[in-house]
């Protein structure tokens, strides 16, 4: 099983001999519709060869012979522009349908992605790590990779120290103030028990908020405590641990994403044990990466263009950098993974090309199929303008509010739809169509854009079945579906045989070239890491189909067109369908 454009390469590097390598980085879709499906770019050539591009565009071109699937071929101006023949595009669309090869054969892929902190919200900062590592997760699934989506938690640090600060400042009748000392701490662990996410986090707020050196220098303790294994600071932690992951399963809920599955898991920072990172470390003493500068452990990267990377701070505090070598070469262990995609913000650029470096200067080959996964962040506009969220400063943006509104502001659009959605739509399917029609809003909202830019929220441009929008997209998926509905109903199961010849107008051709491209445009959104060549294509492709739709009755008296256009509808929605499914917003059959 092979996509279109792969036969047409197949077919040029079998009649022309032209190197493989050469001819996958050259052979791109076409500009214009007048230049052609797909056009060959010769200027590679003509510095190896001695010859204009022109001269060899030509030589190329006599040597290309029709096929059943290329109709002629046209050599312009340094490129041989290939037409495809729409007969048998037309064929291939509607009677076998788009097929997606397996190109990843159960190689495995490991995701790292999501990852909010523990007692900390979940803030709408962690919305694009959360979606687009989802997405990726879903097109290398749907490529015949075996995904594993780790969410690494950050949960192990100072924070739970601030966290009984803050306690202690608001209400120390339940906590022992020198935490040093043995004592019962029931009522602490009673305390918490009757605490919500939200809450730890207010008393995160409370201590990082006072200011004060004191408080820290006893956040700091405590945390040493939790690390050095003291039994009621580790269930402190556990409580916590399990009540922000309680509240986050619920926002994933909304999402669509479980991370309790044999493919997707929870893990976290503190899975990364002080052995682990002792080993790592003395890994790097024995091949000589390590030494002491001003009482720190480092490795001097200097030489390629970075900072010295930090491993341990003076005081014996190990840092970031340490525990994600030791979790790289864990899940390597674990997975023996051909790629590992940390799908992380753009401000962590420098550190994953430290940790890259380091796992290459220790001899792993496999250093080389780690990738950082940036992104730009997500900006409301406020009074002062664009701002960046802070939990310290107890401004954040929670995720789930924002989902919870979408999901409101969907309700109240679909209110407003009522005349029209009277006789399609229950009130309780009616909550279901606004719960998707909200959430997918958002998601697609976050997707349609490329993911290094900042994405700016707002909700009059999210939310709307107009443009670039998941609620566009989701309408004409109904109306796909309704259309389907409408023909099954008239005719029942007496359909004429598709007659494809029929397919002749040129905005029915537009559509079945576009959808020829499905498999690519999946493989390309994997390649590049890039969801938004997915969204943007659906977009497109969606366009296409509703032009057409004011142009052209689908269902009429002629029985055999109808039946061959309910063929290229059913078709069109199994990629939109397929297609919307990989992004993870949910296809609606009504709204």
């Amino acid at each position: 099983m092979k996509s279109i454009k792969q036969e047409i390469i197949d077919s040029i590097i079998e009649q022309t001999g032209l190197p493989e390598e050469y001819v996958c980085a050259c052979l791109e879709k076409s500009a214009r519709p007048e230049w052609g499906d797909y056009s060959l770019a010769c200027f590679r050539l003509s510095k190896t060869l001695g010859k204009s591009p022109d001269t060899i565009a030509k030589e190329i071109a006599s040597r290309i012979k029709s096929t059943d699937l290329i109709e002629k071929v046209q050599p312009v101006t340094g490129y041989v522009n290939i037409f495809l023949s729409s007969t048998k595009l037309v064929e291939i669309a509607l009677k076998e349908g788009i097929q997606i090869p397996d190109y990843g054969n159960g190689k495995r892929i490991v995701i790292d992605y999501s990852s909010p902190n523990i007692a900390k919200p979940f803030s709408i900062g962690h919305l694009r790590s959360t979606v687009i590592g989802n997405a990726l997760s879903k097109i290398y699934t749907e490529l015949g990779y075996k995904c594993i989506g780790i969410n690494f938690l950050g949960d192990w640090g100072v924070q739970f120290g601030h966290i009984l600060d803050g306690i202690k400042r608001e209400d120390d009748s339940v906590l022992t103030v020198d935490m040093t000392k043995p004592s019962d701490q029931q009522p602490l662990i009673t305390f918490v028990n009757k605490k919500t996410g939200r809450d730890l986090n207010k008393y995160y707020v409370i201590s990082t908020s006072a200011n004060d050196p004191a408080g820290r220098e006893w956040a700091r303790e405590v945390f040493g405590m939790l690390e050095s294994g003291d039994d009621r600071i580790r269930c402190f932690w556990e409580i916590a641990r399990k009540k922000s992951i309680e509240e986050f399963d619920h926002i994933y809920e909304l999402l669509g994403i479980n991370f309790h599955t044999d493919d997707n898991r929870y893990g976290g920072e503190s899975e990364i044990t002080p052995a682990d990172i002792n080993n790592a470390v003395a890994e790097m003493d024995k091949k000589g990466l390590t030494r002491i500068s001003d009482g720190a452990l480092i490795v001097d990267l200097e030489r390629y263009g970075m900072p010295t990377c930090l491993l341990r701070k003076s005081d014996g505090a190990t840092l970031y950098a340490a525990r994600d070598v030791a979790a790289a070469i864990a899940r390597y262990n674990t997975y023996k993974f051909s790629k590992m995609l940390y799908v992380v913000g753009a401000d962590q650029k420098l550190h994953f090309r430290q940790v890259f470096k380091v796992l290459e200067l220790m001899g792993y080959s496999w250093a080389k199929d780690c990738v950082h996964i940036d992104f730009g962040l997500v900006r409301f506009k406020s009074d002062q303008g664009r701002e960046k969220m802070s939990t310290r400063r107890g401004t954040t943006i929670l995720l789930e509010d924002v989902l919870n509104e979408a999901i409101k502001r969907s309700q109240a659009l679909m209110k407003e739809r009522v005349p029209e959605m009277a006789d399609k739509v229950s009130p309780s399917e009616a909550s279901e169509v606004a719960r998707a029609v909200g959430i997918g809003a958002v998601i697609f909202n976050d997707l349609k854009n490329k993911r290094i830019k900042d994405v700016d929220f707002n909700w009059e441009q999210i939310l709307t079945f107009d443009g670039e929008t998941g609620p566009y997209l989701q309408y004409t998926h109904t109306r796909l579906d309704s259309l389907i509905r409408k023909y099954d109903t008239a005719k029942g199961l007496s359909r004429p045989e598709p007659d494809y010849k029929l397919l002749t107008a040129s905005e029915e051709i537009s559509i079945i070239k576009e959808m020829i491209q499905f498999p690519d445009i999946v493989k390309q959104s994997a390649d590049e890491y890039e969801p938004s060549i997915l969204s943007n294509y659906l977009l497109n492709l969606a366009g296409l189909f509703n032009r057409y739709y004011q142009i052209h009755r689908i269902i009429s008296d002629d029985e055999n067109l109808s039946s061959t256009r309910i063929c290229l509808v059913a078709r069109l929605k199994e990629v939109l369908k397929k297609g919307m499914g990989f992004l993870g917003i949910t296809p609606l059959e009504k709204m």
